[in-house]
């Protein structure tokens, strides 16, 4: 997914909060449109999980040789321990992350 258009996504819809209408809800009249922001912070939280955020206190593994074999930290969104090794993303909150210097 494109970062540009994840951070413009974003952007609009936070800016909507609150002016959402749920047009399609049984209940229009009677509806407070609560579960309307709702679901749009919940679109919020799924889209910032894709924009790659670095791991907190990252160590770096070497084998004898000085060659990196791995990198392990914190995943900043949840606090779960990761492992550079195959993993683009956190195995618990599925948070993209940089594992770049």
């Amino acid at each position: 997914m494109d970062e540009k258009k994840v951070r413009e996504a974003i952007y609009c819809i936070k800016a909507n909060i609150g002016e959402a209408i749920c047009e399609e809800c049984v209940n229009y009249y009677k509806c407070d449109h609560t579960k309307m922001d709702d679901m749009m912070r919940t679109a919020i939280e799924a889209l910032e999980k894709q924009l790659p955020k670095k791991p907190e206190m990252r160590t770096t593994y070497n084998d004898f040789d000085g060659r990196l074999i791995y990198y392990k930290g914190f995943c900043p969104s949840c606090g779960g321990v990761v492992g550079s090794y195959r993993n683009e993303s956190c195995h618990h909150c599925t948070q993209m992350l940089d594992w770049s210097e």
